[in-house]
């Protein structure tokens, strides 16, 4: 029955400018519509500012036109399937140029598209250039309701790999590259591009060697940071890489796995930063140092107990240089050692005496009319024939410059902490945003794995990315799971590598998690018993939980059930023992393994 015409409602529909919006992907749907309805015309398109972009058809030549001028504004006002069994005799379409035109078309039935967020998105429509006085048949207005949701689907996934692509794309200071996992370069950030000076049509398909320096290539050293990434989740590394012009450069980066949700190694994404300057900074200073002469001798005479100095030591400490030739007390030569530092210092000193050890110290000078000044001091003890100390010799240098650096270093180890936390933040975001509507397991086991490893780079971070306190580690990785007070543990302070901290950080997060799920931490009176100790150079942890149900098998084996089984930095040295009072697990690794930065 004819209907009045009706103007266009104004929409709030999504904006696609600078959407990577590839029409190819709709042409098997509008194909399968026309198919389907038995129709010679089938048309997807989006809106946007009052335009209709046609994205794919077949049977007419689409192009961009004003909204109010295009039959699907009808579908769009009624938000809804449309269908117009006969064009001509509508009051909105009769008069349209495609009705009127010879051949005309005459049979028309659309399905709006509209986002989760109910925004208008676009149309899906068929046409015929004969009435159809039944309209659609039941299967295919609902074979056409289908094919508009996975219209909508394929905008949404475009809409949210766009996003993806910005933030990709945005990190121009760092160089992102993915691999698929024979090490074969898949993309290119334009950061990549910038530092290293391939384009992506020239760099992708190639070998992650393309950037390596010959000497890396022949000792094998993509393959190992691979093997790193595979089997400790990250490899990180500072070397000399090439530009494609063959230029060297210096650059710090890290290397990880790209795994699917089942934990099936899918590829690896490797990061780099160039640090050239900060490299070239490094090597110009300590040349400075080594040319300059600053490096003074100096020589305890155990006899006289009188410390002896040339001319460098004697500028250094601000001592009158004959006098300090001739020979100093140990108050004398100490005159301008800040008065915080003195104790520490002769505490050192005594400890040479009394034990023979090494000497080794760092203190401050305050000279008058001068700047604080950081100095190292080395030596150690040279006794006679008779095993009696004779000499106190060694030498001792100027560190300012480097007490600076590393001052200006830690500044920097903050920031970039800062920049890592909003990293992971954003990693988190993209990573809920591409796994939502998919199992709500999946994406929180996720999230929480990222956020131990944003607590285990915290760590790292504080201590310049080297060697960390164990319990310090501990205490910041469990505090957070199922409140730290219900871990109990125990055992000596050890210093824990880079390496083994994120490992440990991940092993500890899997096992507090599955405590809590399943194990003595899901019920109010439940904890776990932590303890740690060194036997024969071997590290070892006890996990034991207490009050809780009894503990089970998984039959699943996922990613939690292999990092568990991979153990402490990849020793794969475990042993699970599931019993009525609870899970019992106790790991092993090699104490270097665990010290190892």
């Amino acid at each position: 029955m004819p209907q009045s015409a009706s103007p266009t409602k104004t929409l709030e529909a999504v904006s696609w400018s600078g959407l990577n919006l590839e029409g190819g992907q709709f042409d098997d749907v509008v194909r399968l519509a026309a198919q389907i309805c038995g129709a010679p015309v089938a048309l997807v398109s989006v809106i946007e500012a009052g335009q209709q972009i046609p994205k794919a058809s077949i049977g007419i030549t689409a192009s961009t036109a004003p909204l109010n001028e295009v039959i699907c504004q009808h579908t769009i006002n009624e938000r809804d399937l449309l269908v117009i069994p006969d064009l001509s005799a509508d009051l909105r379409t009769a008069c349209h140029p495609l009705v009127t035109a010879d051949p005309s078309l005459r049979f028309y039935a659309g399905v709006f598209l509209v986002g989760s967020d109910d925004k208008p998105l676009g149309t899906l429509c068929i046409m015929d250039r004969e009435p159809r006085p039944g309209g659609l048949t039941d299967n295919q207005a609902g074979a056409l309701a289908a094919l508009g949701r996975q219209v909508v689907t394929l905008l949404n996934l475009q809409r949210e790999r766009s996003r993806f692509e910005a933030v990709f794309n945005s990190a121009v200071d760092y160089a992102i590259i993915v691999m698929n996992r024979d090490g074969r370069i898949t993309d290119w950030n334009e950061g990549a591009r910038q530092i290293l000076g391939w384009t992506p049509e020239e760099i992708c398909g190639r070998d992650l060697d393309a950037f390596f320096t010959p000497e890396d290539r022949a000792a094998g050293i993509s393959d190992k940071e691979m093997e790193g990434a595979r089997t400790v989740g990250r490899g990180i590394d500072e070397r000399w890489h090439l530009r494609k012009s063959g230029e060297r450069f210096w650059a710090s980066g890290e290397m990880m796995p790209l795994r699917g949700p089942d934990g099936e190694l899918q590829g690896y994404v490797k990061m780099l930063r160039d640090r050239t300057e900060v490299r070239l900074a490094d090597e110009r200073l300590e040349m400075a140092l080594a040319a300059s002469g600053v490096v003074g001798l100096w020589d305890w005479v155990v006899d006289t107990d009188l410390l002896h100095g040339d001319a460098h030591f004697a500028r250094l400490y601000g001592l009158d240089k004959a006098q300090t030739k001739a020979g100093l007390t140990m108050e004398e030569y100490q005159t301008h050692v800040v008065e915080e530092d003195v104790a520490p210092l002769r505490a050192r000193i005594r400890q040479v005496f009394d034990t023979g050890a090494e000497f080794l110290v760092e203190y401050r000078l305050a000279i008058p009319g001068e700047r604080l000044r950081w100095v190292e001091c080395k030596g150690r003890m040279i006794y006679n024939q008779q095993g009696q100390p004779v000499r106190f010799s060694g030498t001792v240098v100027d560190v300012t410059d480097r007490k600076d650096h590393d001052e200006q270093r830690q500044l920097l180890m903050h920031e970039l902490s800062h920049r890592v936390k909003n990293t992971f933040a954003m990693v988190q975001s993209v990573a809920f945003q591409t796994l939502r509507g998919s199992d709500q397991a999946v994406s929180t086991a996720l999230q929480n794995r990222l956020a131990a490893l944003s607590r285990a780079h915290e760590v790292l971070i504080q201590t310049s990315w080297s060697s960390t306190s164990l319990s310090e580690l501990m205490e910041r990785v469990l505090r957070l799971e199922a409140e730290g007070r219900r871990f109990l543990l125990t055992g000596p302070d050890l210093i824990v590598g880079s390496r083994a901290a994120l490992s440990l950080s991940l092993l500890l997060h899997e096992l507090a998690t599955n405590a809590v799920k399943y194990g003595s931490l899901s019920l109010p009176d439940g904890l776990v018993r932590i303890e740690w100790w060194v036997e024969e150079g071997t590290f070892c942890l006890r996990w034991k939980e207490e009050g809780g149900p009894p503990a089970r098998a998984s039959t699943a084996t996922g990613f939690g059930s292999r990092l568990i089984g991979m153990g402490i930095a990849g020793a794969r040295q475990a042993r699970l023992d599931y019993t009525d009072e609870g899970l019992a697990a106790v790991f092993h690794c090699p104490r270097a393994l665990l010290e190892e930065d």
